[in-house]
């Protein structure tokens, strides 16, 4: 076969095609591997304590027996299941940029045990609410469509979110109310006093 002929230049095309879709597909499946709970709470060994007030935070399981992973609250438009190309490129570089902090952590040991973890715990939950304030808690959005929330048990919840939404004028900080949603270190603490 020519190197000039359609049927070359076509095999070369199609090649390029399976190859781009194999290269998407691994991608997409280590994306998604890399923000799954199992990954950061126990294939990332810095993020021990962290794990553990996960899994003792409010989404860890839900009433309704749903629960938020870490990528969906940490991950720019990860708790957003309509996202388009440029949406998903922010997020991979958010995930590249926060996996990177992280292997650093790792490789210098500054997180390398339960006690580090907890004294650098403060910076860390300081540097997050920054993020989750200046993406005006979109991901708490993604999930929780606040204009909507109605409890007939409980009519007061939606009267107290009305006007929150994502359009709202005033910005509203969720985490002053519901400061153990991700985390809830109040289980966790207790274990820097049986670690002295």
């Amino acid at each position: 076969m020519e190197k000039n002929s359609v049927w070359y230049l076509a095999g070369i095309c199609l090649i390029g095609v399976v190859i781009g879709i194999i290269f998407v597909g691994v991608l997409t499946s280590v994306v998604h591997w890399a923000g799954t709970e199992k990954f950061c709470g126990e294939f990332c060994h810095s993020m021990d304590v962290t794990y553990a007030a996960y899994k003792k935070g409010d989404h860890f399981r839900t009433a309704s027996g749903v629960t938020a992973g870490c990528s969906d609250c940490h991950l720019k438009n990860e708790s957003n299941h309509f996202v388009g190309p440029i949406d998903y490129t922010a997020l991979l570089i958010d995930k590249a940029i926060a996996g990177s902090k992280s292997l650093f952590g790792e490789i210098r040991g500054t997180m390398s045990t339960p006690e580090k973890q907890i004294e650098k715990r403060p910076e860390m939950a300081t540097a997050v609410h920054q993020q989750m304030i200046d993406r005006n808690f979109s991901a708490c959005r993604g999930c929780h469509d606040v204009e909507r929330m109605y409890d007939p048990k409980k009519p007061l919840i939606g009267a107290i979110h009305k006007g929150m939404g994502p359009n709202a004028e005033k910005k509203v900080d969720c985490l002053a109310c519901h400061p153990t949603a991700g985390h809830n270190y109040g289980y966790v603490i207790p274990f820097k006093a049986a670690a002295n």
